[in-house]
């Protein structure tokens, strides 16, 4: 099987978050040699704001979609934020520069899986989403040939990647930025009975997202009444939310000067493509009958899928 190398995966880049012990290791999302730099320098030496938050998720499991809702219930609002989270994201921004875009308190946001973050963001209090394997591997498709190749050269060769080819890397390659998706899920979930985590999953904030936001509510401790977690709801229903944040949201300037080469325009362009369709089950739409089969052959293997109540 023809497997494709990720154009930034830790072979080429030689960057990595670690575990403690070294025995985990998951290339870093790779932006520029300076920027990515002085991002991890930043993850290493930050010190943990006890009012904030901290969100988890695999790529394209949900990310914006409970930022959102974190963000509102933090600020007792459904108003639309209209910083980009990604001001908020260790990954991708400095976290000495988040305090001018978001002080305290706040939702800090990763693609980390936890063991490979230093220990001053272990413990928080963390909610966790996680998505379906089959609709996140298509999510994670558009993402990165519409996205992540406009706004990193070393990606750009990736706009003609045909699905068939990215499936076959989602499944088998597991040197790609955050580590492969079952890894990353079958750690995270192993962590779903600590008191300091929250597990929630995408297709439930879809089908009944009162409940949803009801439980997050109740996990942060912001006891926002019935009428605003209604509001709420109705504001990140993903039509309403793909509107509303089109026509709120600006890419701060500061969070544009990490990717280099993208003007204003382009900048706040790509940050609005994040929101695609939002649906469960769209992977109905791109897997053929053989490799619907192939997923499923994989899935049988893989331990978790008993485990975790995924729905398609």
């Amino acid at each position: 099987m023809d497997i494709p190398q990720h154009p930034v995966a830790g072979a080429v880049t030689n960057q990595y978050m670690s575990s403690d012990d070294g025995s985990v290791k998951v290339p870093v999302v790779y932006i520029n040699e300076e920027s990515s730099k002085k991002i991890k320098e930043d993850i290493n030496r930050y010190k943990w704001h006890s009012d904030d938050f901290l969100l988890a998720t695999y790529p394209k499991n949900g990310t914006h979609f409970m930022w959102e809702i974190m963000t509102m219930l933090m600020r007792g609002s459904a108003d639309y934020i209209t910083d980009s989270k990604a001001a908020c994201m260790l990954d991708v921004f400095p976290l000495s520069k988040s305090d001018l875009v978001f002080p305290s308190p706040r939702v800090l946001n990763t693609h980390y899986r936890l063991d490979v973050l230093p220990q001053e963001f272990r413990d928080r209090k963390t909610v966790l989403v996680i998505r379906n394997p089959k609709d996140s591997a298509v999510s994670m498709y558009y993402h990165e040939i519409h996205i992540m190749a406009a706004i990193n050269a070393k990606l750009k060769e990736w706009s003609q990647l045909s699905f068939s080819q990215y499936l076959k890397m989602y499944l088998f390659n597991k040197d790609v930025p955050y580590g492969g998706y079952f890894d990353y899920t079958e750690y995270m979930w192993s962590l779903r009975d600590k008191p300091n985590i929250l597990v929630i999953f995408f297709e439930d904030l879809k089908t009944d997202p009162v409940a949803s936001i009801q439980k997050v509510n109740e996990f942060m401790g912001t006891q926002r009444d019935a009428d605003l977690v209604q509001q709420i709801a109705e504001a990140t229903n993903f039509e309403n939310m793909k509107k509303g944040k089109l026509a709120n949201t600006k890419m701060n300037d500061e969070l544009r000067k990490q990717f280099e080469g993208v003007s204003a325009d382009d900048a706040n362009d790509i940050s609005n493509r994040v929101y695609r369709k939002g649906t469960i089950g769209d992977w109905k739409n791109h897997l053929t009958v053989a490799e619907n089969e192939m997923f499923d052959e994989f899935l049988a293997n893989w331990k978790p899928s008993k485990e975790i109540p995924f729905r398609y």
